[in-house]
């Protein structure tokens, strides 16, 4: 969507997911979140306002229009060829067709024997690619609508690093501060640091030469 991959969900099965999960079953004093389908709509539609989400178009991707041209310029080529091969070939069929619809019948026996042996690996089906675009109409509906997750909460990874990056800022914003020791200690560690990046560029310029 908008060129970036996206989360999406489908309006029908996640109200009956909100329907089978413990919200919609009672406990002891307390009533149930979800009683009806009705009352999941309600709630989706709250979340939608809140813009946890929002609903969304598929769009299916069709072929470029080269592609086809390509395409029906490589069937007539290989119509015509084949026009040819029978032409010529229509002398000497004449006498084997009766051997050839022997044939035939025998491979067709033989491919339904194999169909019918299990373990036999069966041809994926491919799905076509679409684009999801946004709607008008920003409403939840219960049914085969497409709807696309907003929410994307800060993980508490980044939120720590960002905090120990804040606090380093700030450790060295105060650095005349520190106690005479760690001073010199972090003097030594800078002249080593720097020592140790000066002899890696003095390598590479020795290489390079």
């Amino acid at each position: 969507m908008m060129g970036h991959r996206v989360d999406y969900f489908i309006a029908s099965k996640a109200v009956d997911c909100l329907l089978d999960s413990k919200w919609a079953k009672a406990k002891k004093g307390e009533e149930a979140l979800f009683t009806t389908r009705e009352s999941v709509v309600d709630y989706c539609n709250r979340l939608l306002k809140k813009q946890f989400f929002h609903r969304a178009l598929k769009v299916m991707k069709m072929k470029p229009d080269k592609d086809t041209k390509k395409e029906k310029e490589k069937g007539k080529a290989e119509s015509g060829k084949e026009e040819e091969k029978k032409s010529k070939k229509e002398s000497s069929k004449d006498e084997k067709t009766k051997k050839e619809k022997e044939k035939k019948k025998d491979g067709e026996k033989e491919e339904c024997k194999k169909d019918e042996t299990p373990g036999t690996p069966k041809k994926k089906e491919t799905k076509r690619k679409f684009k999801l675009e946004p709607h008008e109409d920003q409403v939840f509906l219960d049914g085969n609508e497409v709807y696309v997750w907003i929410y994307d909460p800060v993980h508490f990874k980044t939120f720590a690093m960002g905090l120990v990056l804040v606090i380093a800022v700030i450790a060295a914003t105060l650095f005349p501060l520190w106690p005479a020791e760690m001073r010199v200690g972090v003097y030594y560690l800078s002249v080593g640091a720097g020592c140790f990046v000066a002899s890696i560029l003095l390598l590479a310029v020795g290489k390079c030469q």
